[in-house]
């Protein structure tokens, strides 16, 4: 079977299978790969949630010091504060804490950005994008000694 990928426009791909040609976007090509690896090497890619590494994420801040907040508040765009901070609205500790290890005009910024933001929600690609971000920094300010997590 000759299979052959091209990008037909932007944010669109043609993609054929011997004679049969089928378009998918961005966002459904990415599906495809995806499934396939799951298919072919189970267990390479994570399936948990993003709403769950978001609440593991948020368990581990909740431990956090208070000067390794403040540096990874300092180190994450407000955007990605932002969708974590809205995907753990329940969460009251977690945002007592966040609140707590920032100015008071950047907590005011956030909050008034929460009540009037993402009014539709906040979608699985756009939360684990962000949730990446954040780990990724959490990570390295711990292995840098500046963020303890006392668990």
């Amino acid at each position: 079977m000759k299979i052959s990928v091209k990008k037909a426009q932007n944010g669109v791909y043609a993609i054929s299978f011997d004679d049969t040609t089928h378009t998918l976007t961005t966002r459904e090509l990415k599906v495809l790969l995806m499934e396939s690896v799951k298919s072919l090497t189970p267990g390479a890619i994570s399936t948990v949630s993003p709403i769950d590494e978001a609440r593991d994420l948020a368990e581990r801040l909740k431990a956090g010091n208070d000067t390794g907040l403040q540096k990874l508040i300092m180190s994450v765009t407000d955007d990605d504060i932002l969708v974590f901070l809205k995907s753990t609205e329940n969460d009251t500790l977690l945002h007592a804490k966040l609140f707590d290890n920032m100015s008071e005009r950047k907590h005011k910024m956030l909050s008034e950005d929460l009540e009037y933001r993402f009014t539709d929600g906040i979608d699985d690609e756009q939360l684990g994008a962000a949730v990446i971000r954040l780990i990724e920094v959490t990570n390295q300010l711990q292995n840098d000694g500046v963020l303890e997590i006392n668990a």
